[in-house]
């Protein structure tokens, strides 16, 4: 228990010593000021108040600092206890510092012991002031830096909590989307045998580019644009004329890191809200464009066009959200009119993420 004890000990004073140097510095600072403010009224060079309040200021603001009061339930308590030792240490450094440099002698303070004491005194009084500023400070930039580490926690839980329903979404694979397919392809072997080969064909396709994303947080845009692609191929099949699609992914950020099943969804949202309710169909275009040190990923249709308030479905609402918690206001999700009609659907994801 003594060694247990002692090491605490230790450690609380070795702790004194771990200070930014700019605190130093404002700590010389207010210590001179106090001491020209001393010198007006003191006959003596201003070497003597000079080294009394900086020995004072300094000893009283390691011990403060030892004793962190700031992070005290009983702040006042305690900083009472570190003013009180460190008006004390300064007391016995600066009268072995005026001894050492020959401004006073033992015999002279052994003479004017009482006015030392009540020097000290008043010295220790307006280290506890000085201190208290001080430590308000710190209890401010304290609760400061409290309140942003549960912020940051919070967005972290919160982006888990986004990709974890990711996660569960893509394990999903869109059923109704596979059983219609292989509805389709059933029908198709009965009817025409090649037509449904190559729909097993973009099938194949589709799940070999969804599967590997399943447990993924990452994956790059042409990795998206291939299952996208697989997706469309199919729908094209199923939609004959009313689906016309076009993938234009510049090689070049063909390579560039996005989260996963975000294109397939504003593919899907292009196909449900816009082609296929369209009475003669529509056009998809994918396309992807770099800029300032962003991406642009672009799905645009001809179908309908905006209806009611648009935007606010829950498939672009998940998008917007996973962007803002990957990439916080660097992300995001614009829609706008597409001319003569359809939408044009822009994602915006930075180069580097916030991970």
């Amino acid at each position: 228990m003594t060694t247990i004890s002692l090491q605490r000990i230790l450690e609380m004073l070795a702790s004194g010593f771990h200070v930014r140097w700019q605190r130093v510095v404002l700590v010389f600072l207010v210590n001179t000021a106090v001491s020209m403010l001393l010198s007006v009224d003191d006959e003596r060079p201003f070497i003597h108040p000079f080294i009394t309040v900086q020995t004072a200021g300094f000893a009283i603001g390691y011990f403060v600092n030892c004793f962190k009061p700031w992070q005290s339930k009983h702040p006042h308590w305690v900083l009472t206890g570190a003013v009180t030792l460190g008006t004390l240490l300064g007391l016995v450094v600066n009268i072995v510092l005026k001894i050492e440099v020959g401004l006073y002698t033992i015999a002279y303070y052994q003479k004017h012991a009482a006015g030392v004491i009540w020097s000290t005194f008043w010295t220790g009084q307006v280290g506890w002031l000085v201190s208290m500023l001080f430590i308000t400070q710190m209890r401010e930039s304290h609760n400061r830096e409290a309140l942003q580490a549960v912020e940051v926690e919070r967005q972290r839980l919160s982006r888990q909590a986004i990709e974890a329903e990711l996660r569960l979404m893509q394990a999903q694979v869109e059923p109704h989307f596979l059983f219609n397919t292989l509805s389709n392809v059933q029908f198709l072997v009965e009817t025409n045998p090649p037509a449904a080969a190559r729909m097993l064909d973009h099938l194949t396709g589709y799940l070999r580019a969804a599967i590997p994303q399943i447990r993924q947080q990452h994956t790059t845009l042409g990795q998206e644009a291939k299952l996208a692609d697989s997706y469309l191929a199919i729908l094209q099949m199923r939609m004959g004329r009313r689906l016309q699609y076009r993938m234009e992914i510049p090689p070049e950020l063909a390579v560039r890191d996005i989260p996963p099943m975000m294109l397939l969804s504003l593919v899907e949202n292009a196909i449900k809200h816009g082609v296929e309710p369209a009475a003669d169909g529509g056009e998809i275009v994918v396309s992807a464009t770099s800029d300032a040190g962003s991406m642009h990923i672009v799905v645009s249709d001809t179908g309908r066009g905006l209806v009611g308030t648009p935007g606010t479905g829950v498939g672009l609402s998940n998008i917007r959200e996973r962007l803002h918690a990957l990439y916080g206001e660097a992300g995001r999700l614009t829609l706008e009119e597409n001319q003569p009609h359809g939408v044009i659907a822009t994602m915006t994801i930075p180069e580097k993420a916030d991970d």
